[in-house]
């Protein structure tokens, strides 16, 4: 007797939810359009992937946000099944890469922030000229973050990996939204100084 065919799509979870447990199914639904998938997905690594763009963006907050606008769009076109957890985030960090290059291409905006940053700790840095620069960055930047107190690092996470507003941070630590805003200024021009420290001294 003739086997059946294997369907297009895995077995759909028992519960009905998503898991990275089961990132094939998980991902043949991002491919299908599957709005939920998308949102379960948005929810659980909005943050993480944030934090990526934003040392790829040399943290220029803006442009960071450009970046991860431009690799939700790419996984909705471009999506395909994967088969597991590692697969899918390194397919995510490959399609930041791939949306900063393309403003490197046009000389967008991320080109110019990144050169500046790069400038910052001095030309002759020879990190600027590795291609695996924006690896260091994202390195850098972790060993920044550890130097900072919790409360500066719930500031700077909240705002820039976790997309909260000024008004949601301010209501969380008892502060104006005028006070949050001058503390991330602050914080922001520390960080470039500790990243521009840690990449003198690896």
């Amino acid at each position: 007797m003739e086997q059946a065919k294997p369907t297009s799509l895995p077995v759909v979870p028992a519960n009905g939810s998503f898991a990275f447990a089961d990132t094939p199914y998980l991902t043949a639904r991002l491919k299908a359009g599957d709005e939920e998938a998308f949102a379960w997905l948005h929810r659980e690594w909005n943050g993480r992937l944030n934090r990526y763009c934003f040392a790829l963006a040399a943290g220029d907050e803006a442009f960071a946000g450009e970046i991860a606008q431009a690799v939700w769009l790419r996984l909705v076109r471009h999506i395909r099944p994967l088969t597991d957890e590692q697969a899918l985030w390194n397919w995510l960090a490959c399609a930041a890469r791939h949306a900063a290059t393309d403003q490197r291409r046009t000389g967008g905006r991320y080109r110019l922030a990144l050169d500046r940053f790069l400038d910052w700790w001095g030309p002759r840095n020879e990190i600027g000229k590795e291609p695996d620069a924006e690896a260091a960055l994202l390195l850098a930047l972790e060993g920044a973050l550890e130097k900072l107190s919790a409360e500066e690092r719930g500031l700077i996470e909240g705002r820039y990996f976790n997309a909260e507003s000024l008004m949601e941070i301010g209501s969380r630590c008892g502060l104006s939204e005028r006070a949050v805003e001058g503390r991330l200024a602050r914080l922001r021009q520390r960080l470039r100084e500790m990243i521009a420290e840690e990449l003198r001294n690896p």
